[in-house]
């Protein structure tokens, strides 16, 4: 006779707003390389973006070509600064035989189709001046102050509280390698444009009950790297065949992924940390390794209410001491299906099928279209063999009453 466990999730969900898409570029081949930036559907400020990305991209494919996996990341932030003025700003760190941290920032205006400049948003430029020195002397008292005779705030972020400058560490002959960034409350500066405030949504409590037996043939699907513009086509393919999935996710995409996070959730997948920016962990200091999980557990928290439980390692990289560096349970694979790599559907479906056994974990990809094209067969001949579809969570916990009978 079966035995029957019933696995419980609780979720609170919050709804969100639809965002532009984010393109993701994650290559681990001679280099290791993870850029993700927004898409707005605006020409002009999506190839300003696209170029500086695609420049960085080739100068770096081809500068460091010689030294064994060098690394670049590329990651963004995004403020829509009111119905009109979108802020980007772009953080390029490239970790070869010497590190590189540097900061591009785009501000673009619809209404006018024009670049703004510092100029254009802020009134008084002398005040600000006054606020970078203050706010310089107080952070940074070792920084070289000869630079302030000629301040440089061309790269800049803003949010609902603060405009962040950010100056380059040979800016101040710093020496260090860090970025140096400093927040100028908006309330001290006299703004030329209106800055838009985050509103808050409601959330609502949904409970996920699946119903397992104790001797099912099981197996959990993972997707790495979104969430992506693919990624509600995959979601609505599971719901089809009532299969689901655990999604280790990036940080820096949920925020315009939001309403996607609730649709996994709504639909009984699970989602996991797959760090803030997907840098390569074994580099990171601890303190480092920290922000990544955590600005990501933030960022998921924020979006569906739901705490992550599950973290994968970028490039499947990790060490005991990282593992010690935070209670989230490490989870790899022992089948992959390579769809980034080889991009042909019956290839991908050839990886997974032949190699799956009862409490397999598939590692697939939802930033692009490959997984896509192969998921519906892969769930069907998974199904026809006898398989069980699970989250992670849930098969590991199958596996551990498994072990203590």
């Amino acid at each position: 006779m079966k035995k029957s466990i019933l696995l419980l999730v609780t979720i609170i969900l919050i709804t969100g707003c639809s965002k532009p898409e984010i393109k993701t570029t994650i290559e681990n081949n001679d280099a290791l390389v993870s850029i993700n930036y927004p898409v707005t559907n605006i020409n002009a400020l999506d190839d300003a973006v696209s170029t500086y990305v695609n420049q960085t991209y080739n100068n770096f494919k081809k500068s460091y070509k010689h030294l064994t996996k060098p690394e670049l990341n590329i990651t963004y932030t995004y403020k829509e600064l009111n119905d009109d003025v979108i802020n980007i700003s772009l953080n390029t760190e490239i970790n070869a035989d010497k590190n590189i941290n540097k900061i591009k920032t785009f501000t673009y205006d619809k209404k006018t189709k024009k670049f703004l400049s510092m100029e254009d948003i802020v009134d008084d430029l002398d005040a600000l001046d006054y606020d970078i020195k203050k706010a310089l002397l107080e952070k940074y008292q070792e920084a070289d102050m000869d630079f302030l005779s000629n301040v440089n705030y061309d790269y800049f972020t803003i949010d609902d509280e603060n405009l962040t400058i950010y100056l380059g560490p040979a800016e101040l002959k710093s020496q260090g390698n860090e970025i140096i960034y400093l927040d100028i409350p908006l309330n001290s500066l006299k703004m030329l444009i209106d800055i838009d405030k985050s509103n808050g949504s409601d959330n609502y409590i949904n409970i996920k009950k699946r119903d397992i037996n104790y001797d099912d043939h099981i197996v959990a699907l993972t997707f790495d790297d979104g969430p992506s513009k693919y990624t509600d086509k995959i979601l609505n393919i599971l719901k089809k065949y009532d299969a689901c999935a655990t999604f280790f996710v990036i940080g820096n995409k949920v925020d315009f992924y939001d309403e996607t996070l609730t649709k996994m959730l709504k639909n009984g997948n699970e989602i996991g940390n797959h760090s803030y920016s997907h840098k390569w962990l074994n580099r990171l200091s601890k303190e480092e390794f920290e922000e990544e999980i955590t600005k990501t557990q933030t960022e998921v928290q924020k979006a569906t209410g739901f705490t992550p439980k599950l973290f994968r390692p970028t490039y499947g990289g990790y060490t005991n001491k990282l593992k010690s560096y935070t209670d989230l349970t490490f989870v790899l694979w022992d089948v992959d299906s390579s769809d980034w790599k080889v991009k042909n559907k019956d290839k991908i479906i050839n990886n997974i099928i032949p190699n799956v056994k009862d409490g397999s974990i598939i590692l697939m990809h939802d930033n692009h279209e490959y997984a896509v094209n192969a998921l519906e067969d892969v769930i069907k001949k998974l199904q026809e063999k006898g398989y069980k579809f699970v989250t992670v969570s849930e098969l590991l916990e199958l596996k551990k009453i498994r072990e203590n009978e």
